[in-house]
């Protein structure tokens, strides 16, 4: 599958780069096709994956918006749960349905590397990406 990478604030489009970065609004010309860019993360430190993966649970009946159709995506970086120091931490989870951008959760070292998303539409794959200032991109996928 093709990646295609926005050169302005990180975020990551699957088969196609789109006209304008839905993150950023940045310009088509900004996104750089990079298929091996999850590769690079994994083989930058081997024994980083335990600290970066994201574990992901799909909850089909949503907590919080109940009057609709919501299914919960909780997210937790890390089977170790990654540190969230000044030097070293998740910079942003995003979410994707069906290879499709849903939303980004934008991290600082003073929250935990987690986040939950309420999403309105189904799909049949979620699909987490996170970025680390230091390892790079680590991405997971979950059946709804």
């Amino acid at each position: 599958m093709d990646i295609y990478l926005c050169t302005i604030c990180g975020h990551i489009e699957f088969k196609n780069s789109p006209d304008t970065c839905p993150v950023c609004s940045g310009p088509k010309d900004k996104f750089e096709q990079n298929n091996n860019v999850f590769i690079e993360s994994a083989e930058k430190s081997k024994e980083a994956a335990i600290k970066h993966i994201p574990l992901i649970n799909v909850i089909n009946e949503c907590g919080i918006v109940k009057e609709e159709s919501c299914t919960d995506v909780l997210v937790r970086i890390g089977e170790k749960l990654h540190p969230m120091e000044e030097k070293h931490h998740i910079t942003f989870i995003d979410c994707y349905v069906d290879d499709k951008y849903v939303s980004r959760v934008t991290l600082t070292p003073n929250v935990w590397a987690s986040a939950l998303y309420h999403l309105k539409q189904a799909g049949k794959k979620v699909t987490i990406v996170e970025n680390c200032n230091i390892h790079g991109y680590w991405k997971q996928d979950a059946n709804f």
